[in-house]
């Protein structure tokens, strides 16, 4: 993108701004992963910094998973900006009926998985998976929990979402100044 993405602009608010306000009354605490120096400080958001520098989102996961308060963490990456709650519900829903460490949302693209939610039994995986080199943020996905157990992984597709949530097409990302270009122009033509 050649500039951070998290501030980048849209509709009057940041993409970051916008990832964070999509978890505003159904989070019980809005984590900031922002890599392991702290930035961001002006959202008034509790950040929490990798213990690796470097080693990308994955090192953001076991930030999250390490500070988070409660038995599920809920992960977005910031340029997706039309993420919704609906969606984290959905996921969380899947994941425990499903009896899932990680449920990520499905998209024919593949799995988007900073569009999830994950349990705190992923916390030593991810360890394992960064303690071995690996940054892809699917790394853990076939390794054993700290009780020797395998990790048990779910998927939702967005096809399965209601269908207002599957028009607005929730999972698109922001990567290149072309895509954001297009973001705005979609939504000027609402």
């Amino acid at each position: 993108m050649g500039s951070d993405k998290a501030a980048l602009s849209l509709d009057g608010r940041t993409l970051l701004e916008r990832a964070a306000a999509t978890f505003e009354g159904i989070a019980v605490e809005t984590l900031l992963a922002c890599g392991a120096e702290a930035r961001y400080g002006e959202l008034g958001l509790p950040i929490v910094l990798d213990r690796r520098a470097g080693a990308g989102p994955l090192a953001g996961l076991e930030a999250g998973l390490e500070r988070a308060r409660t038995d599920w963490l809920a992960a977005l990456a910031c340029d997706m900006p039309r993420a919704a709650p609906e969606v984290f519900l959905a996921l969380l829903d899947r994941a425990i009926d499903g009896g899932f460490d990680v449920c990520t949302l499905g998209t024919d693209q593949g799995v988007e998985p900073l569009y999830a939610v994950y349990r705190r039994t992923c916390l030593e995986p991810v360890r394992a998976a960064l303690d071995a080199g690996e940054r892809k943020v699917v790394a853990f996905h076939a390794l054993q929990t700290s009780t020797g157990a395998r990790l048990r992984i779910g998927t939702l597709h967005e096809r399965e979402l209601e269908g207002s949530l599957v028009r607005r097409d929730v999972a698109r990302n922001v990567n290149t100044p072309a895509d954001l270009a297009a973001e705005l122009c979609a939504r000027s033509a609402r």
